[in-house]
């Protein structure tokens, strides 16, 4: 199961509403299904998000894991989880669990309530658990089989250790929080190597990290659509691929192929760095498949779940980014917010 003579890719897509946030001193609304999962835009003819994505995955013949966040459909509606849901298990996607514990209050500023962490690890085990339960109840009454639901992912990557505890105790058996470029920030897991590829918690679960790479400037950065140029993406498959890395994880949301204009008048653009992006990665792995298997979280859970894992001594295998292409992705970034603020 585990040596196929290729490296397993897994796309994931982190799928989420938005809460009220301040930006500017004013108080932003919540953003639900329409505009921050489905890219449903006034003035654009298609929907700039989820048919989107799905559509540069069916034309490389690939699957994605979607990681869908239930607990913001108690403010939107169950009905629009569960729209999203049979779209994505109907597209032949993978769906697992998303959670952004502040979703469990989307409009707690104008509640004049106190922000809730929206850090998994700011909560006991007990309490991760109960977070995790609620999560799966409201997914399988949106339609996903409670057996396909193996896999999970914290919001912002703000996992622990405990959340491993936690998963095991709600029959999870893949966590992919890892992340070593958001070690200062909210990922909280401590381990003792730089861990790049799958290994195994020693709790019952297994941990899927997402991929860094070392900067330029020393630092790690993860393989996220919206922050690294297809160059540096390739460019890490490659190495990934040399170096003897057993699996590479690639992230990306829901929201990163448009830009919304006007939330009032509901319009917006297609981000056409990010769309080109993802095309260009779907195509390389598509002409690649001798080298290269996407893999969804869903099947390696039910994989490990069934013929177990293999010992794996340590493996922090780290790329490095080349400086030139850096600079590219420096540049590229630079042309996106322009266009950010270009006028339409």
């Amino acid at each position: 199961m585990w040596d196929t003579g290729r490296t397993r890719v897994y796309l994931t897509v982190d799928v989420e509403c938005a809460e009220e946030r301040v930006k500017g001193g004013a108080v932003q609304p919540p953003l639900g299904y329409d505009l921050r999962v489905w890219g449903r835009l006034a003035n654009q003819r298609e929907p700039l998000g989820l048919p989107l994505i799905t559509g540069e995955l069916a034309r490389a013949g690939l699957q994605a894991t979607f990681f869908v966040e239930p607990l913001g459909a108690r403010y939107f509606g169950e009905h629009e989880l569960a729209e999203a849901c049979r779209f994505l298990r109907a597209a032949g996607q993978d769906v697992q669990l998303h959670l952004h514990p502040v979703q469990r209050r989307i409009d707690w500023h104008t509640r004049g309530d106190d922000p809730p962490s929206d850090d998994m690890a700011d909560y006991s085990v007990e309490e991760q658990r109960a977070l995790l339960d609620d999560g799966l109840s409201l997914l399988v009454r949106a339609g996903v089989p409670r057996a396909s639901l193996v896999g999970f992912r914290a919001g912002n990557f703000g996992a622990n250790n405990d959340t491993w505890r936690a998963l095991a105790a709600s029959g999870l058996h893949v966590s992919s929080n890892f992340n070593l470029c958001y070690r200062d920030k909210n990922c909280a897991i401590r381990w003792p190597s730089r861990e790049n590829a799958l290994f195994d918690t020693g709790v019952g679960v297994w941990e899927l990290p997402v991929s860094n790479f070392v900067d330029g400037n020393g630092r790690f950065r993860h393989l996220q659509v919206t922050a690294t140029s297809f160059p540096e993406m390739r460019h890490f498959l490659v190495e990934a691929r040399r170096m003897g890395l057993p699996e590479v994880t690639i992230v990306t949301h829901s929201f990163e192929y448009f830009l919304i204009d006007s939330i009032e008048k509901r319009q917006g653009r297609p981000n056409s760095f990010n769309i080109e992006r993802l095309r260009r990665l779907c195509a390389f792995l598509r002409e690649n498949e001798q080298d290269f298997m996407v893999d969804t979280v869903g099947a390696l859970g039910r994989r490990l779940c069934v013929e177990g894992g293999v010992s794996r001594p340590a493996n922090d295998v780290v790329p490095a980014g080349r400086p030139e292409l850096r600079l590219g992705r420096v540049a590229e970034q630079l042309c996106k917010r322009l266009m950010v603020l270009l006028p339409v």
